[in-house]
């Protein structure tokens, strides 16, 4: 199983904790699962409390188009 280094770092930091601080620790990602900070997950994945991104209006100038001279 490959992991990142973020990820490594975290279980490392884990496995360092006392089993209160473990035990804490575990209780609160289970309150963030449940959804204690108000966001609750539809069927479809989407979260309750999201807004929609705007999309970026295009720039005729960033456009990569060839210049044709003569």
């Amino acid at each position: 199983m490959d992991l990142s280094v973020d990820e490594q770092r975290l279980i490392a930091e884990f496995r360092k904790l006392t089993p209160s601080g473990k035990d804490e620790l575990l209780a609160a990602a289970a309150s963030l699962l449940r959804g204690v900070g108000g966001e609750s997950c539809g069927e479809d994945g989407s979260v309750s409390n999201q807004c929609k991104v705007k999309t970026r209006e295009s720039l005729p100038e960033a456009e990569k188009t060839p210049i044709f001279t003569e």
